[in-house]
């Protein structure tokens, strides 16, 4: 597997998972100036530049990690209240990023007098194409790992994350995944729906795709299973 990270720089370590939010973001502001075109949504790029600085800062990044050390590991992190901080260690949690995105979308819009339902259509797009990314450094990171493979027919599909035992690359699977959302939710944009369906289809496919994949998924150690089967996220 390759190392978590990619190259240094003198003391200065570039992870992957650092990459994969970077190249989410520069894709995501790139497709977001193409569909305004078709949109129109945005006054121009330089708002679609700040709308999206103020998404990925505060909506994904602290969103993200604020939601993980409250919901995922809170006990550790109250103990080693500096670890905070290592988002480079990972340990984001899709859900407060979601969250937090919405509510700063919302403000934003607001702010800006735009509509949010229309801002939040077009987001949604890029918003997939990211996950296909930050999911694959996940599966780089050695983290969300996959269920123990317990059946021989299946070992052909098994990954040693480091412990020995051939578990399901559920990273991959929510990769791939997040890839199908983004191509259905641009087969929907092309129909020119009404606001906010795309929005609702986002949250709804995403849902649905997430609670499927979380079957391959091994649950946080920290946590383990919810109801006998279930992880987390499915929750």
């Amino acid at each position: 597997m390759l190392d978590p990270i990619a190259f240094s720089i003198g003391p200065l370590s570039i992870h992957w998972y650092g990459i994969s939010y970077g190249v989410g973001l520069i894709l995501g502001i790139w497709i977001l100036t193409l569909l305004n075109k078709k949109r129109l949504t945005f006054k121009d790029n330089n708002q679609i530049f700040d709308f999206a600085f103020w998404i990925f800062l505060i909506g994904v990044i602290v969103g993200g990690r604020l939601g993980y050390v409250l919901f995922y590991n809170l006990p550790y992190f109250i103990q080693n209240p500096a670890k905070i901080f290592a988002v480079w260690d990972g340990g984001m949690s899709f859900h407060g990023g979601l969250i937090l995105s919405i509510i700063v979308a919302y403000l934003f819009c607001r702010r800006q007098k735009i509509s949010f339902l229309s801002v939040a259509d077009i987001a949604v797009i890029p918003g997939a194409l990211a996950l296909v990314f930050t999911r694959l450094a996940n599966f780089v990171n050695r983290e969300l790992v996959g269920r123990v493979i317990e059946s021989p027919k299946w070992e052909w599909l098994g990954v040693d994350f480091g412990d020995g035992l051939l578990r399901f690359p559920s990273q991959l699977f929510q990769s791939f995944n997040a890839l199908l959302l983004f191509l259905i939710l641009l087969l929907i944009f092309r129909r020119k729906p009404k606001k906010g369906v795309l929005l609702f289809s986002y949250l709804a496919l995403y849902g649905l795709l997430r609670f499927v994949a979380e079957f391959w998924r091994a649950p946080d150690s920290q946590i383990g299973f919810i109801w006998t089967y279930f992880t987390l996220g499915q929750i």
